[in-house]
């Protein structure tokens, strides 16, 4: 078989190094921080201000005294609708991106105790979602879909020190499912001491086969927040997500053949003339055989330090500024069961998120009295370095600007809905569809076109007193 094994295992290696890089528009990097709908409504900008319902288990876990005495339970989960673009330089085609609905949940129960403490419970989504191209995308050798979900229960206490001041948190078990689809490209294999068989007339981007990747991992953290009234109007709060390293251990690498319809008609050295399928097909019973791979990939820290006002009445003012660790996505180490050992290239590195927020309670005698308005706007820079903006994550600086509303539920005292919509917006950023090899390549060698991405969320929760 004209095929080495050097030239095909760096396609696995990106499948399974990919489950770390998967992308969410309105977050940095594969961050989601659709947790809790008056937090999407506020723009996130509810550390030192907090939202009055379970959602402070994430956002502040000091705050947490701050909810009502008794049972606080809020329940929901948001849509999010990605929209994507690739536009080639050398063709000036534009691809479209194929990215599903999502619906990341979130859960959070706290309960309020009469000694200056409150326990609590929280399920919720902080890193995830899917990237997808078409069947026509020329970077599908790099990705053509790549799923994560990574989920995190965190049990919570918070404890009063003073009237004034709280302090709070709780351990994180955290498991991450991965799914990762991509093409093999004909054009870059290598032949018997023949070259590549692009160099037999093979064009660019000719797919003959497909691996498959399925995996999960577990990782254990901790999420602590501090939170004051500093005066009787002003509030601050600073919280920390420790970083998370996911171990996928066992993954599952699979792989098809895609048919090619393509024909040799001459033998050239040891490869004979014929339909090159047949050629190849004996690869999918060596070379590419199903075998396991491993990978150990960190989901960063996050810092967030916020202050609110609430001088004006029935109004809450809230700024928040978050740091990212993302530089712990540098270098990812890949092993497998029967491959060479393999690592690819990142180089993230830490970023800032400015966040702002408002709400507004509204007090008249008409039917909307009791209701909760709510708006922010927030700008977060991208981790991801020029030579790294790829189809799996094309990362780039974006906007993001929101509103929402809060309506108590008259027909059931104690319970509330929230509703937000969140609009992402992006400049475009220039990236590649290729993959790395080396460190001193540059992008301005390896970037052929620009990518685009806006997103639209929707989120709802019901929150439950009690």
């Amino acid at each position: 078989m004209f095929y080495t094994r050097r030239h095909v295992i760096p396609s696995i290696a990106s499948l399974l190094a990919l489950s770390g890089g998967l992308t969410h528009i309105e977050a940095q990097g594969f961050g989601l921080s659709e947790i809790g709908t008056c937090a999407v409504a506020r723009n996130f900008a509810v550390t030192g201000a907090p939202c009055k319902d379970g959602s402070v288990i994430f956002w502040n876990p000091a705050a947490a005294i701050r909810l009502d005495k008794g049972n606080t339970l809020t329940i929901g989960a948001a849509m999010i609708k990605v929209n994507g673009s690739f536009r080639q330089d050398t063709t000036n085609v534009k691809y479209k991106g194929a990215a599903p609905y999502e619906f990341p949940p979130h859960l959070f129960y706290s309960r309020r105790l009469e000694n200056n403490m409150a326990l609590g419970i929280g399920l919720y989504v902080p890193y995830g979602l899917t990237s997808q191209w078409n069947e026509d995308f020329p970077g599908r050798f790099l990705a053509q879909k790549a799923s994560l979900q990574s989920i995190y229960l965190q049990p919570n206490i918070a404890y009063q020190i003073n009237p004034q001041w709280s302090i709070g948190g709780g351990p994180v078990f955290g498991y991450s499912k991965v799914e990762l689809l991509q093409g093999l490209d004909l054009s870059t294999q290598s032949a018997l001491g023949l070259g590549t068989f692009s160099q037999f007339g093979i064009a660019p981007y000719t797919e003959f086969g497909r691996a498959q990747l399925k995996g999960s991992g577990t990782a254990l953290g901790f999420n602590v927040g501090v939170h004051g009234q500093v005066s009787p109007n002003f509030t601050v709060g600073v919280r920390y997500l420790s970083e998370m390293k996911f171990k996928y251990k066992d993954a599952d690498a699979r792989f098809t053949q895609t048919p090619t319809g393509l024909v040799l008609p001459a033998p050239i050295g040891p490869i004979p003339a014929g339909p090159v399928d047949n050629i190849v097909a004996g690869l999918f019973n060596t070379t590419l055989v199903d075998q396991k791979g491993s990978a150990k990939i960190s989901h960063p820290w996050q810092a967030q330090l916020g202050i609110g006002y609430t001088g004006f009445t029935g109004t809450v003012l809230s700024a928040d500024i978050a740091r990212v660790g993302w530089s712990s996505f540098d270098r990812l180490p890949i092993e497998f069961e029967i491959a060479p050992p393999r690592e690819l290239i990142e180089e993230y590195k830490d970023v800032w998120a400015v966040r702002l927020g408002a709400e507004k309670l509204i007090q008249s005698a008409n039917a909307i009295n009791g209701w909760t308005v709510r708006g922010g706007l927030s700008f977060a820079q991208s981790p991801a370095p020029d030579q790294t903006v790829t189809p799996l994550l094309p990362d780039m600086n974006r906007t993001n600007a929101s509103i929402g509303l809060g309506i108590p539920l008259k027909f059931r005292p104690g319970m509330s809905l929230d509703a937000s919509y969140l609009y992402v917006g992006t400049g475009g950023r220039r990236g590649r569809i290729d993959e790395r090899d080396s460190p001193s390549q540059t992008a301005a060698e390896l970037n052929s076109g620009v990518y685009k991405l806006g997103a639209h969320v929707l989120s709802l929760s019901l929150t439950a007193k009690f």
